[in-house]
């Protein structure tokens, strides 16, 4: 559509639709100047045009007012109620939970695979020495892990104790920042499974979680630890699981620890001879 305007007894135009309205916001056209379009009987004052009417509402900001521009900006501003932005959501600490739940979980893996080792007869201390062993045995741990957490969002300790694991939008976690998560705790949490190192690592965390406010594999990627349904019959069941793993470690240990060392060391152990020694 063109507009014709008229100043002075003088016609300008054709103007088009965009170029009439940059005119108008930029104070060149006032509402009192006369226009015509086709659509019109005869010329009329372009702010009584309803197409042009809001943009006279919209005050024009130039050297002379914007001053009193900005008061009024600022007033307005001032009187609106103060806006609180939400802040980040921080993993949930849950120290003793998330503790006792990791314990279970690694009292139970660890005591299988003891078990599976004392059955078997396999050399308990050249397995140890073994780098490929360490590597073969924390790897279906992180699988095993990392998969019930995408799937379950716990683990058998975490579920016992109460806790779920979730990603910042409250949806379990996808397979890769479960996996990713699980060999966090792995290094951080857990020091690879070696002993020393492992106590140090819980340590270090501990640390962390009590001076900080800060779990070192969950509040960088905004992971969160949250509260679930528990029951007095799920802590009868972790008392109970932990004693039974206990048992079956110290069982598995001292099946090992008599089976597989000589009767030299036995003899120095005040243990005896589960067979005669050879001649």
């Amino acid at each position: 559509m063109e507009f014709w305007l008229v100043k002075d007894g003088e016609k300008e135009g054709p103007l088009l639709d965009f170029e009439l309205r940059s005119r108008i916001r930029a104070g060149d056209v006032p509402p009192e100047q006369k226009v015509w379009f086709s659509e019109l009987d005869e010329w009329m004052a372009i702010g009584e045009v309803d197409f042009f009417a809001e943009e006279f509402k919209a005050k024009v900001v130039d050297e002379e007012n914007v001053d009193e521009y900005l008061a009024s900006v600022e007033e307005e501003l001032s009187t609106q109620p103060e806006v609180r932005l939400p802040q980040p959501q921080r993993s949930e600490i849950h120290l003793w939970r998330r503790f006792g739940a990791r314990w279970f979980d690694y009292l139970a893996y660890i005591s299988i695979i003891l078990s599976w080792v004392a059955l078997a007869g396999f050399n308990w201390e050249g397995l140890r020495q073994n780098q490929l062993f360490v590597v073969l045995l924390v790897l279906p741990w992180i699988f095993l892990e990392a998969m019930a957490l995408h799937f379950w969002g716990t683990t058998p300790g975490k579920w016992l104790t109460g806790l779920k694991v979730t990603g910042s939008d409250g949806h379990r976690l996808s397979p890769g920042a479960a996996l990713v998560r699980t060999v966090q705790v792995m290094i951080l949490g857990m020091g690879f499974l070696q002993p020393v190192l492992r106590e140090l690592c819980h340590l270090v965390s501990l640390w962390f979680a009590v001076k900080r406010k800060v779990v070192l594999w969950d509040v960088p990627s905004g992971i969160r630890l949250e509260r679930i349904e528990e029951s007095s019959i799920k802590w009868i069941v972790f008392g109970i699981g932990m004693i039974v793993f206990l048992s079956v470690l110290m069982i598995a240990c001292v099946h090992i620890l008599l089976t597989q060392s000589t009767p030299e060391q036995l003899k120095e152990l005040g243990l005896p001879l589960l067979s005669p020694p050879e001649e």
